[in-house]
């Protein structure tokens, strides 16, 4: 990624973090906003063209929609800026969605990571990113947090068990599969299908 670009996203990255930091906004409602953003989205498609100028003010109304105030200052904080570095610098070696990223490192625990990794080199935070995608997949983790079993995602989708059992182990690769069971899943547990595929965009 161009040093230029790199700067100019990681200082709109961080005004959008302070920002619901500062206000308490739902972490949960953050990363839906920012994995939906069209400027977010363009950032994953192309880290070498700055996406159409856009104003921090601008892009914190597109985030945040009707609970942004303009009149509120956006104090900044040395976690939201680290944190923001660190997620451009995973996604650029990854090339994952961000909501991809943020199933693996939510916002709150990057936060918690800030004080064992914020003096060490921005690889370091990559790596770990890695370990932890390595360690299992998406489908995986979203059934976890869901509380779902195999048979009750099976038995609602209509997935056959071994398929979609496969498919949480990655010893089938979920990029080969029927593109309707790809939507389903991405339906079914609402995060985009380059999400659910864990695509390199």
């Amino acid at each position: 990624m161009n040093n230029i670009y790199l700067y100019e996203y990681t200082s709109l990255f961080e005004k959008v973090l302070s920002y619901a930091y500062k206000n308490h906004y739902s972490i949960d409602a953050l990363e839906r906003g920012i994995s939906y953003s069209s400027f977010f989205q363009k950032i994953e498609k192309d880290h070498d063209t700055l996406p159409s100028y856009i104003t921090d003010r601008e892009l914190l109304k597109e985030i945040f929609n009707n609970t942004y105030r303009e009149s509120l200052p956006i104090t900044s904080y040395n976690q939201c800026l680290w944190a923001a570095e660190s997620y451009l610098r995973i996604q650029e070696e990854t090339k994952l969605t961000f909501e991809a990223i943020f199933i693996y490192l939510p916002i709150e625990k990057m936060y918690q990571y800030f004080d064992l990794y914020h003096e060490m080199d921005f690889s370091q935070i990559v790596k770990e990113f890695i370990r932890l995608f390595n360690e299992e997949s998406v489908l995986s983790i979203l059934m976890k947090k869901y509380g779902y079993s195999l048979k009750g995602v099976s038995e609602k989708l209509d997935i056959s068990y071994d398929t979609l059992k496969s498919l949480k182990n990655r010893t089938r690769d979920i990029k080969k599969v029927d593109i309707n069971i790809i939507y389903k899943l991405s339906s079914f547990f609402n995060v985009r299908m380059e999400t659910i595929a864990e695509l390199s965009l």
